[in-house]
Formats: C-alpha cells, structure tokens, sequence
C-alpha cells in the first residue's frame, strides 16, 4: 500500500471539510467544519455541536451565529445539529494532515455549498468575529 505524502493530504484540505477528531480537553471526538487555511497554513474551523450552549441563550449576537446542520443533509450526524460559528479555533494544517496520516482524525464529507457559503455570509457581516479572523479565513 502507498503513502499518501503529508504535503498531499494538506493541499488537499479545503473550505466546507468536515472532519472529525480528538480535541484537548474534550472527552469524545468532534465533528467541525474548516472554515479557511490561513497563509501561515493554519487552519480555522467552527465545532458541530448537538445543542447550542445554554450560557449563549441571552447573547443575541453569538445566538445568531448557530448555523443549523440537519440530519437529513448530513447523514453522518444522529440527530439535527448546530455548527457553532461564534468561536473560531485554530489548528495547524500539518497537526491536522498528520491526524489524518495516523487516523486520529477523519475527513467525513463537506458541506454543502449553499451553506458554506450561508455561514461565510453570517460571519462576515457579524460583530461576534474579530476582523482579524474574518481576513483571515472567511474572504
């Protein structure tokens, strides 16, 4: 069986991904959603969550950021979701494609377009998301 170089499976990660992995300080594994690769190659990505956290429920602002990802878009999921773009989290693309290598972490499907593109919208016109970030990975 051939190796798929790092380089490869890094230049291949995109905007829309869905992968699923292991996160500090998290007890299960976690599906998110890359939301843009940053010229240092780090990569910006949004958790799925089952619910949306209670402490947000009276933050109208974060509140309008919960995208919501249902079941019957994404078989993957158990039940309908939320992607959680109030809080963006960053990991190196070469932490990611080394995940991937070792099978830690797993790419699961994408996206699909329309909602790529709903939730770079949301972000964009936010005050939750630091411009700092929205150059960074939504432009």
């Amino acid at each position: 069986m051939m190796e798929i170089p790092m380089t490869a499976i890094a230049g291949s990660i995109q905007r829309g991904d869905i992968l699923l992995s292991e996160f500090d300080g998290i007890d299960h594994r976690k599906f998110f959603v890359v939301m843009g690769i940053s010229e240092d190659k780090v990569c910006g990505f949004f958790f799925i969550n089952s619910n949306i956290h209670p402490a947000i429920f009276n933050k109208q602002e974060q509140l309008d950021l919960q995208y919501p990802m249902l079941q019957s878009d994404y078989n993957f999921l158990k039940y309908n979701s939320f992607l959680c773009a109030s809080n963006v989290i960053e990991r190196r693309l070469s932490d990611i494609s080394e995940g991937i290598c070792e099978g830690s972490t797993m790419v699961i499907g994408r996206m699909k377009e329309e909602h790529i593109q709903d939730v770079v919208n949301m972000v964009r016109v936010s005050n939750v998301i630091s411009e700092h970030y929205k150059k960074m990975y939504f432009y």
